[in-house]
């Protein structure tokens, strides 16, 4: 007869199932596959929709080409690139209506000017032609009235200047934070919910009563959430290494050294996210016995993740510095997701990231206690979804 397995080995090979198992499952590639290819349809739909509206074709009029010069001006202060072309009016017309030009300039003969669009007057062109127009109308009157306009315009400039030096690599940083967020939320969502579906598979096919006829409920927890955990970290590491190399290929990243520190912070907090809510999605799993009812109990797990999601991506990008943000990157089950996106943004010290974890490290404990109670009172019974009460009472 052979010697009872310990703990350690327990653990290890319902890991080892767990993860060879995903692994080779043809979900896993074909998911991993599709994941790359829509970040890579959605950059490129992003890049092409920011370009477009970044760039604005203008047809002038004989009439009007005097205000070129002020319309290029303009353009640059409000970081529209303006295309000027000049046109007899009958052409711009027919050009217009063809869509190959997003506006056209006319005067008439009393010096009115007129901006022309297809259906609609583009606004971002509209404010720039306004403007031009306007400060070229008060140029001429500052020097008909024998003002210099260029001697006011110096006496009445704003210079700005900051506290510290301006970040030139900002935008990058904000790219990184963003990257890092989505894929935090895609991991940890995803894999947290494939360890419920996965109590709840082998307990409505009674697999669940064959382990625990050998092993320890505590022992299968363990397992199958470091098993899922473990094909979790994979995917996030092949994930972004391929958006690092695509990054650095097409000359978007500049800053290997903080996309090395996002990475590295992405995956610790992917683990600690991942342990905390892995245990909650495994111990309410265990309470119900269909995966039709197993929707309904997971609901709000999903809030939990979505919650600082949209908190992050809405907040951070316009103001780093947000009190909001910085309470919650403290907080566990909001600090995975809030706490790397500040640190790329240069907003968070190490020091600020290392008390987070603890805190984060101290939840988990709590947590892993009471959703291993919940895992051993509720496995094993079926029919009815067990209620908490119940499922946090103490094992008969």
């Amino acid at each position: 007869m052979s010697a009872p397995l310990s703990s350690v080995e327990a653990i290890r090979l319902v890991a080892k199932r767990e993860f060879v198992t995903q692994v080779r499952s043809r979900s896993f590639v074909i998911g991993l596959i599709v994941t790359i290819v829509l970040f890579g349809v959605v950059g490129a739909i992003s890049a092409f929709i920011a370009g477009q509206q970044s760039t604005s074709t203008l047809g002038v009029t004989p009439g009007a080409s005097a205000l070129a010069p002020a319309l290029e001006a303009t353009a640059r202060t409000q970081d529209l690139t303006l295309e000027i072309r000049d046109v007899a009016e009958a052409a711009g017309r027919s050009a217009l209506a063809a869509d190959e030009l997003d506006g056209l300039l006319v005067a008439d003969p009393g010096g009115r000017y007129t901006l022309l669009g297809r259906d609609a007057v583009d606004e971002r062109l509209a404010a720039v032609v306004g403007t031009a127009v306007r400060q070229t109308e008060l140029t001429e009157a500052l020097r008909a009235a024998g003002t210099d306009p260029d001697a006011l315009e110096a006496r009445s400039t704003v210079a700005e200047e900051t506290l510290e030096p301006v970040d030139p690599d900002r935008g990058q940083r904000l790219a990184l934070a963003i990257v890092g967020t989505v894929l935090l939320f895609i991991s940890l969502s995803g894999y947290g919910q494939l360890v419920a579906t996965g109590v709840v598979e082998e307990k409505q096919s009674r697999v669940v009563e064959l382990l625990l006829a050998t092993i320890k409920p505590w022992e299968l927890l363990a397992g199958k959430i470091i098993g899922l955990g473990a094909v979790g970290l994979l995917n996030l590491v092949v994930l972004g290494g391929i958006a690092a190399i695509a990054g650095i290929s097409f000359g978007l990243l500049t800053l290997p050294g903080a996309a090395l520190g996002m990475f590295a912070m992405v995956l610790v907090w992917y683990l600690l996210g991942f342990f905390l809510f892995a245990s909650l999605y495994a111990a309410i799993g265990s309470t119900v016995s269909r995966q039709e009812e197993l929707n309904s109990v997971v609901a709000p797990m999903i809030f939990l993740l979505l919650i600082p999601f949209i908190l992050t991506v809405n907040l951070l990008p316009g103001d780093p510095r947000n009190p909001l943000a910085t309470v919650l990157s403290y907080i566990p089950f909001f600090s995975q997701t809030v706490m790397p996106a500040r640190y790329a943004l240069g907003t968070a010290e190490l020091w600020e990231v290392g008390i987070a974890a603890l805190l984060a490290l101290v939840a988990i404990v709590v947590v892993v206690r009471l959703a291993g109670r919940v895992y051993r009172n509720s496995v094993l019974r079926t029919g009815a979804r067990v209620s908490l009460r119940e499922a946090l009472g103490r094992a008969a």
